[in-house]
C-alpha cells in the first residue's frame, strides 16, 4: 500500500534545502513510479543549488538513482512492482534534429523535471526513460549508471585500440570511472592527481602507471613509460583551459584528446593549430549521455568490469543532503550519496 505522501529536501531557492512532506506524483498512463533507493551526487546538483545554473526554482535536485518500481500507469507492462530500476531523469523529445540523428544527449527540447528528483521517497518517469537492473548489481553500484554512461560516451570518443596507452588526468568519481573504462576496452593507463588517496585507489582499479604530477614531471614520465611516443588518447576530467593547452602536449601522432570536463567560469584555449594539423591530432569533447550510453553502463557493471560501488565514500540519510553538497563542494572524499530508502 502506497502512502499518501513523501518525504522530499526541497529547495525553494538557492543555497536553500528543506524536508518537506508532499503528495505523491500522480502517475500517467505511461509513467513509472520509482520508490528511490539511493541517489548520488552529483557536481551539477551543487552547482545548481548554489545558483550557478539556468534552472529554475524551487525544484526538486537528483538525478543519479536507482530504486525499485512502486506503481505503474495502465500503459506499462514489461515492468513488475519491486523490480529493480534506474531511470534517466532527462526526458528527450525525440523528434528534434539531435535525437532522430542518435545525438539524443544534445536533445534540443529536453524535459527537467522542475518537480521530481531523487532526493525525494518517490519520483515519476517515463516508461521509456526506465532501466532495469541486472540481476546480481547493487543499488547503490546502479545508481551510478548516468555518469558511468556519460564517461562511456566520452571513452568511445577516443577510439581506443587494445595495447594502448590513455593517460586519464584527475581521479575524482569521473577520472576512476574512465580509468575503467580504458582498461576494458584494452588500454593500458597511466593515472594522474595530486591526491595520494586516489593514485591509491587507481592502482587497486587497474591503472597500469600512477603519478603525482606535483611530485613528478608528468611530461617527462609520459615520454618514459611510452619510449618517446607520447599517449595516443587523454581523458581530461579537469575543467581548466590551461590544462587543456598542457594535455594536448602529451598526445603521441594520431592522438585523441576527450575535454570531458565543463570549465567554468569560461575560458579561452590557445593552441598551435601546426602542432593538431603535423600530429593528426583529434580533440573533441563529450557531454550528457544517450540510452545506448546507458543500457552500455549498465552492461559494465554487471560484467564486473566497473565497479562503481567502490568508489563510494560517504552514504548519508537523506536528511543531510546539505551536509552532503558540503562535501562535494569542499571536495571532501569521493563519491557521496544519499541512502533515501536502502536496500529495503
Amino acid at each position: 500500500m502506497l502512502p499518501e505522501t513523501m518525504r522530499a529536501m526541497w529547495c525553494e531557492r538557492p543555497q536553500e534545502v528543506e524536508l518537506r512532506r508532499l503528495p505523491l506524483p500522480i502517475l500517467g498512463d505511461e509513467d513509472v513510479l520509482v520508490e528511490v533507493a539511493y541517489a548520488a551526487i552529483c557536481p551539477w546538483d551543487v552547482r545548481a543549488f548554489s545558483g550557478l545554473s539556468s534552472v529554475l526554482f524551487p525544484r526538486l535536485l537528483g538525478h543519479e538513482i536507482a530504486g525499485r518500481v512502486a506503481a505503474v500507469g495502465k500503459n506499462v507492462n514489461h515492468l513488475q512492482i519491486g523490480q529493480a530500476v534506474t531511470p534517466d531523469m532527462i526526458v528527450k523529445c525525440g523528434t528534434c534534429k539531435a535525437c532522430r540523428r542518435g545525438r539524443s544527449n544534445r536533445c534540443q527540447r529536453p524535459t527537467f523535471q522542475q518537480f521530481g528528483g531523487g532526493y525525494a521517497d518517490f519520483v515519476r518517469v517515463p516508461q521509456s526513460n526506465i532501466h532495469p537492473i541486472p540481476d546480481g548489481v547493487s543499488l547503490k553500484a546502479a545508481a551510478l549508471m548516468e555518469p558511468l554512461a556519460c564517461v562511456l560516451r566520452g571513452q568511445e570518443m577516443l577510439n581506443l585500440y587494445p595495447g594502448e596507452v590513455e593517460l586519464v588526468i584527475g581521479l575524482g568519481p569521473i577520472g576512476a570511472m574512465h580509468l575503467q573504462v580504458a582498461r576494458a576496452f584494452g588500454a593500458q593507463v597511466i593515472a594522474s592527481d595530486p591526491v595520494a588517496a586516489r593514485l591509491e585507489q587507481a592502482r587497486a582499479l587497474g591503472a597500469t602507471w600512477t603519478v603525482n604530477p606535483m611530485e613528478t614531471d608528468l611530461a617527462a614520465f609520459i615520454q618514459d613509460v611510452t619510449g618517446g611516443w607520447g599517449v595516443d588518447a587523454i581523458a581530461l576530467t579537469v575543467g581548466s583551459a590551461r590544462m587543456v593547452e598542457e594535455a594536448a602536449r602529451y598526445l603521441a601522432p594520431g592522438g585523441r584528446l576527450n575535454i570531458f570536463a565543463g570549465i567554468y567560469p569560461k575560458e579561452q584555449v590557445h593552441l598551435d593549430p601546426n602542432q593538431i594539423h603535423y600530429g593528426e591530432w583529434v580533440i573533441t569533447g563529450s557531454a550528457d549521455s544517450t540510452p545506448t550510453n546507458m543500457s552500455r553502463a549498465l552492461d559494465l557493471i554487471a560484467a564486473g568490469q566497473v565497479q562503481t560501488e567502490r568508489l563510494v565514500s560517504h552514504l548519508l540519510p537523506l536528511e543531510a543532503l546539505a551536509q552532503g553538497f558540503d562535501l562535494v563542494k569542499n571536495r571532501v572524499g569521493h563519491k557521496i550519496m544519499i541512502e533515501v530508502n536502502g536496500e529495503r
